[in-house]
């Protein structure tokens, strides 16, 4: 038996625009601006923190919002 499956490539080409745009970390890097992303397996309170020259540093976010740099 052979099944026939439609894939409309404009559909995923607009899932994926929608999703980039609601990610707003190059247009922030590219402002000049550091962004902050989180990775699956991050425990909580711990994200990326991504400077406009490439930099990355690992940062701990308390429950007050401050942060401390855990590895560069």
């Amino acid at each position: 038996m052979v099944q026939k499956i439609d894939i409309d490539i404009e559909k995923i080409f607009d899932d994926i625009a929608g999703i980039e745009a609601d990610d707003n970390t190059k247009e922030l890097l590219q402002n000049g601006v550091p962004a902050y992303i989180k990775e699956p397996n991050m425990p909580q309170g711990i994200m990326l923190k991504l400077y406009p020259n490439g930099t990355k540093v690992t940062v701990r976010i308390d429950k007050h919002f401050h942060e401390s740099v855990i590895s560069a």
